[in-house]
């Protein structure tokens, strides 16, 4: 419909502007006049597909590398902690700034324009823990995107009881004793 209307607007000021160049011809005008390029621009805006399937991907490779490890339950969990963090006033509210939230170098962002996050300040340990960030297994990265594109559509139900927080059972934070544990799933603790 905008097509439409923009190309009908187009076609009539052109034919305007014809007919005012047809009256307002002059043969005794000695000097040619200027022609001027005139261009439209168009502001492209992302799609909500688009939106859609950035955030996908973002929570997808949180899986991925927080739980590709951990049995389906356990990936749901790390989905549903991002999420629950996107609804907290608490954290950013969109998923992909909430899996790379982190302090990150100014030297970096200044001197080579790049986002690096400084090691050991992310919320998510895989993000800044020096290692490669790369895909490495595009069949589990898949399912895994199915399992986040099930999770963000309300396909699941949250089985963390509302956690923000979790660590593997192997170590011990500060940070733990200052939340109401809910639930252990796999190598996980989780904590709201």
């Amino acid at each position: 419909m905008y097509i439409v209307e923009d190309t009908l607007a187009m076609l009539f000021a052109v034919l305007f502007l014809s007919a005012v160049s047809m009256f307002a011809y002059n043969e005794s005008d000695e000097e040619p006049i200027d022609v001027v390029e005139v261009t439209q621009t168009v502001e492209i805006i992302p799609s909500w597909y688009d939106f859609a399937h950035e955030e996908t991907e973002c929570l997808a490779t949180n899986i991925y590398f927080e739980a590709r490890g951990e049995s389906y339950e356990g990936q749901k969990a790390v989905a549903f902690v991002t999420l629950n963090r996107v609804d907290s006033n608490k954290f950013p509210n969109d998923i992909c700034s909430v899996v790379y939230q982190a302090k990150h170098s100014e030297w970096w962002a200044e001197h080579k324009d790049r986002l690096v996050p400084i090691r050991n300040q992310c919320q998510f340990s895989w993000y800044c823990d020096g290692k490669s960030d790369r895909i490495r297994n595009s069949s589990d990265y898949q399912r895994l995107y199915t399992l986040a594109a099930e999770v963000i559509t309300g396909r699941h139900e949250d089985n963390t009881d509302g956690a923000l927080w979790y660590h593997a059972n192997y170590v011990n934070p500060d940070w733990r004793l200052t939340y109401a544990k809910t639930v252990d799933i796999d190598d996980h603790i989780f904590y709201k």
